[in-house]
């Protein structure tokens, strides 16, 4: 996965990557942990959360602290998205349709009941894995004028970069057969 251009960088934040670097080396930031790093570029450099957690992860993943798809507590993380019409509603009844009777994903099994949560904006799905990792399936709605939603699978708590690969495939082809 790559993270955004050395010019998009700079448009947001007023440095390139060079310069961040050199921020950051000068901040001690290969000593400090990621939550510390992004405060502080929060709070002195007056960058965005956002911008201050691309920024960290990027000087991670340059000192190799960190590989692509690996989330700071060392676990990986895979996901895939689709877009379906309709409304957020029609869009978990899709989701539940596809998953209706299921027990667990790719042989791993459900670890407690799936759990369905509703904001005005968003709609969830959510479970445990035996292996240790959760999901998340997040809906919401997309602007234009035809009801629309994404459908995202947020895979968290995997345990190793090859497992990441394999979930991210194995997402990507099962969010195929949501209607």
């Amino acid at each position: 996965m790559k993270g955004p251009s050395d010019d998009a960088v700079r448009s947001a934040t007023g440095r390139g990557w060079g310069d961040w670097r050199a921020v950051l080396r000068a901040m001690g930031a290969a000593d400090l942990p990621h939550k510390e790093i992004a405060a502080r570029l929060v709070a002195e450099h007056r960058v965005s959360e956002w911008w201050a957690q691309t920024i960290t992860v990027d000087y991670e993943r340059s000192i190799g602290r960190r590989d692509v798809g690996q989330r700071c507590d060392g676990d990986y993380a895979a996901g895939a998205t689709k877009t379906v019409r309709g409304s957020l509603d029609d869009a978990l009844a899709g989701w539940a349709a596809l998953v209706a009777g299921a027990t667990g994903f790719d042989g791993v099994a459900f670890d407690g009941e799936p759990r369905v949560t509703r904001t005005e904006t968003w709609r969830y799905w959510r479970v445990a894995l035996a292996d240790g990792s959760r999901l998340a399936i997040a809906i919401g709605a997309k602007p234009g004028a035809t009801p629309k939603c994404g459908v995202a699978v947020n895979h968290d708590g995997i345990a190793t970069p090859a497992a990441a690969a394999r979930w991210k495939a194995y997402w990507k082809e099962f969010l195929q057969r949501l209607a």
